[in-house]
């Protein structure tokens, strides 16, 4: 039996089973940040402002969870998953709580932008990575379970968050949206238990992958994938308005589509990923990926043409995501996942930084999707060349 598992096996059963359910919770707690775009018109009217300027709250928001999980791995050995969670539930609700009393846009920014930005990245990839810690043979699966479970929230809080904000009006709404994100990070927390350290020689520390050029190819990957798949995401339906020609209604229509191959490719692909690997699941994702945001570039686009388009994005973004994580894994071992990994996420930040300056560069979608397609073929060619094992580099 392999150091991995056999110090896996100090975990009962039941607490392997509570950390996967708690792990699960604590991601569909998190996922409610996505249904932000419900308050940016309700902000916007209540402070006097521009939509864009509250709609900067998410991208700050984005920033600081990817900065703050690039250090997940350092508050993971100081303080502890458990710790971390239950600091994060108070950090959610005392941003939540600014947020309902702002008088400004400071307020905003700082209650809903940076507060939770960093609630969110000190508990989204610590409690994803340790859950793949503790099922080291299931690594794709599991990792599907929680990133998918982070998806189903935003899917569901778009309901919750849409009825509090018509019954009870955005200061309540913002308050009891608090409250239960503040309970389920709270339940998860104790549910959730660290998985045990191994002793692997196999495993690389951050100083050391970065001497690997395949990491370095990783993460090149994961900004473009990133940088492509947030860019289409975020602006899909002015997208398919300017592009498909299609009416306002039936552009809308292209937020569902996103949603559910983003959350069947998040499943789907972490699964496969323990079958077929992780590396191959990587390139997969990246073909379709590639596919999607070149089509929607097709000079003769249309209503059906761009539906298949931006879930073929979805569906790859989604898929790459997850098997993310298992990858690097699979590739500098299990230990220092969340380090390693934690550095990579990185380009989710930056990534979702860039894509809206290449647009505001180079002034609307037409010019701008093609560099995107550019980035994602370079991003193919290099998966492509990545070798399967670390030794052969």
């Amino acid at each position: 039996m392999s150091s991995t598992a056999a110090s896996v096996t100090q975990l009962s059963s039941s607490k392997k089973a509570f950390t996967l359910i708690g792990t699960i919770i604590a991601q569909f707690a998190l996922g409610s940040v996505y249904t932000w775009s419900l308050f940016n018109a309700a902000i916007a009217q209540e402070l006097h402002v521009d939509a864009y300027r509250v709609a900067l709250t998410f991208g700050l928001c984005c920033f600081m969870l990817a900065l703050t999980s690039s250090q997940a791995g350092y508050i993971e050995k100081t303080i502890g998953l458990r710790y971390t969670t239950i600091i994060s539930a108070f950090l959610m609700f005392i941003g939540l709580y600014i947020a309902a009393h702002a008088t400004n846009l400071i307020g905003i920014y700082i209650g809903a932008g940076i507060l939770i930005g960093i609630a969110e990245g000190s508990v989204y990839l610590m409690s994803l990575t340790n859950c793949v810690k503790i099922f080291p043979q299931k690594k794709g699966l599991i990792s599907s379970l929680a990133v998918g479970a982070y998806g189903l929230g935003g899917v569901a809080f778009k309901y919750i968050n849409y009825d509090l904000l018509v019954a009870y009006g955005l200061q309540k709404a913002f308050l009891y949206w608090g409250i239960i994100v503040f309970v389920l990070l709270i339940l998860s927390a104790f549910m959730m238990f660290n998985a045990p350290q191994e002793q692997n020689r196999s495993n690389y520390t951050l100083g050391e992958v970065l001497s690997h050029k395949s990491y370095w190819g990783f993460a090149v990957i994961f900004l473009m994938t990133c940088m492509t798949g947030l860019y289409v995401i975020g602006a899909a339906k002015d997208i398919g308005e300017s592009m498909a020609g299609l009416d306002a209604s039936t552009a809308a229509n292209a937020v569902a589509i996103l949603t559910f191959f983003n959350l069947c490719g998040r499943l789907v692909m972490g699964s496969a990923s323990d079958k077929i690997g992780t590396l191959k699941s990587v390139r997969i994702c990246q073909i379709i990926l590639c596919f999607g945001v070149a089509l929607i570039c097709y000079p003769e686009l249309n209503m059906v043409l761009f539906f298949i388009a931006i879930a073929c994005v979805a569906f790859g973004f989604g898929g790459s995501i997850t098997v993310y994580p298992p990858l690097i894994g699979d590739f500098f071992g299990i230990k220092n996942v969340t380090k390693n990994y934690g550095f990579i996420y990185l380009g989710f930040g930056i990534g979702s930084v860039c894509g809206n300056v290449i647009s505001f560069v180079l002034n609307g979608f037409q010019k701008t999707l093609p560099v995107l397609v550019l980035s994602m073929i370079l991003a193919l060619v290099i998966v492509m060349l990545t070798k399967n094992k670390l030794h052969q580099e």
